[in-house]
């Protein structure tokens, strides 16, 4: 019957051709419609008023179709299309009232919607008031921050040339108290000569000792009032410097704790600076150890590509082999066993940049084998000894591996001349330094066959490489 596509009022209250109301009457609408206040509510009754009103006005015309009918059943032929008219109407009744209902549960839902946008709204804004206000917060803690250092400085400052000033017046001071203590000494001296003069006149006036005992006397008054003055004015200095000392000792200890109250602020910032050091140290440490994984990746792929080389570039098919070119397969692991001369050190580095390293020896049969694979291919200009990863470098005595694990006592291999001692004994008559490496002489048995020797010598070498 009648659906949403036959009432496009019901979805767009404001357009459409079949409406009850116009746009321009849902805006005289009271705001007290349906007793729900606000413009935005009304926008969305209106339309439930308006459909209401069209059931009203439906239900109206049944009741007016069914007194016609009984009043004009018996009378006129019509009365089936009336009836006919009357279920159509009653079914468009039905559909109204289904749709009136759903409207009534779509205005209910978008009321709790619309709650629940004004509850994230609040949140949101107290959420950012919150932000706003720690913000300022942090601000107006790093501006406090930046005035202590400020007040700190100058404060630090202010000692310094404080203190300057205190020395240059202890030097004032020292200065002053050396000009009175050569102005005592001046006076003593004056005092001396004059007890010199004095006993001058007294040899040469003792004859007239007599006449002259009343002026002696009178001298000797002179004198002593003469020495009283000195003696007042010396500790009338000494008063004055006493004083001046202790109030330059009192304003040092001041200065002194100051410096010290400074000192211990200036230790808390450089606590507080060695602590962002050390932070900084820590990132370049892990940006260190992510150069250092992309670099052992690169090894990886260069590692990838030696042993399995790609052999069709168009489809990037590769094949993998168990060693790469020179090297000989013995229980899933590769060996090298060169031809030229390098020293202990120049030897694994050669072996490193191959992805393997120094020849460690795990078993009877693996020093069985290297020393068969070496004989194999010594030539007869070639050197008999190779370089193995054998060390006492660290630690005299304490034979390791490369790999750093310990040479075990049930599996040496050391060479053992009789009457001439066993090896390894450390010669250092061609080098002071000792013998600190390893090799083996495939002249001698093979289950006696290890050698300690000079790390600077060259050898030939062995590497291994896991496959």
């Amino acid at each position: 019957m009648f659906g949403h596509k036959r009432l496009p009022w019901i979805n767009n209250p404001t357009s459409g051709s079949i409406t009850v109301t116009s746009a321009k009457q849902e805006q005289e609408i009271p705001s007290d419609c349906l007793g729900i206040r606000g413009k935005v509510t009304r926008h969305h009754f209106c339309p439930v008023v308006g459909l209401s009103a069209l059931c009203l006005l439906l239900l109206v015309t049944c009741v007016a179709l069914c007194v016609l009918y009984n009043n004009e059943s018996e009378n006129k032929p019509g009365w089936k299309s009336l009836l006919f008219d009357y279920q159509n109407i009653s079914d468009s009744y039905s559909t109204l009232a289904t749709e009136n209902n759903d409207l009534r549960r779509d205005n209910e839902l978008l009321k709790e919607h619309s709650a629940w946008l004004h509850q994230q709204t609040t949140l949101l804004n107290r959420t950012s008031a919150g932000l706003m206000s720690v913000n300022l917060a942090l601000s107006l803690e790093s501006t406090e921050l930046t005035e202590q250092i400020v007040n700190l400085t100058s404060a630090n400052q202010q000692l310094t040339h404080e203190q300057e000033r205190l020395v240059r017046y202890a030097s004032e001071q020292e200065e002053e108290k050396l000009n009175m203590s050569q102005t005592i000494k001046h006076l003593v001296d004056s005092n001396a000569q004059r007890e010199e003069e004095r006993r001058e006149i007294n040899s040469l006036l003792r004859d007239e000792l007599g006449q002259l005992k009343e002026r002696n006397q009178q001298l000797l008054e002179i004198n002593d009032e003469y020495q009283a003055e000195v003696k007042n004015l010396s500790e009338r200095i000494g008063a004055l410097l006493d004083e001046d000392l202790e109030r330059a000792s009192e304003q040092n200890t001041q200065l002194q704790q100051r410096l010290t109250e400074l000192q211990e602020q200036n230790m808390n910032l450089s606590r507080m600076l060695m602590k962002e050091r050390q932070e900084a140290a820590e990132r370049e440490d892990e940006t260190e150890r992510m150069v250092a994984d992309v670099q052992s990746i690169k090894e990886a792929y260069s590692s990838l590509d030696l042993y399995c080389p790609v052999v069709n570039h168009k489809t990037k098919e590769r094949m993998c082999r168990t060693c790469h070119d020179g090297w000989t397969l013995f229980e899933r692991k590769c060996y090298y066993f060169s031809s030229r001369m390098l020293t202990w050190s120049s030897s694994r580095a050669w072996c490193q940049t191959q992805g393997g390293d120094l020849l460690v020896i795990n078993s009877e049969p693996e020093q069985s084998f290297v020393l068969e694979s070496s004989r194999t291919l010594e030539s007869s200009s070639s050197s008999s000894r190779l370089w193995i990863g054998l060390t006492d470098a660290q630690e005299e005595g304490e034979w390791s591996w490369v790999d750093g694990s310990p040479v075990s006592s049930d599996l040496q291999f050391w060479l053992n001349r009789p009457g001439l001692g066993t090896e390894p004994d450390d010669w250092k008559l061609d080098d002071p330094l000792g013998e600190d490496c390893g090799h083996i002489d495939t002249s001698e048995n093979t289950l006696e066959s290890w050698m300690d020797g000079s790390c600077n010598k060259p050898y030939r070498w062995i590497c291994e490489n896991n496959v």
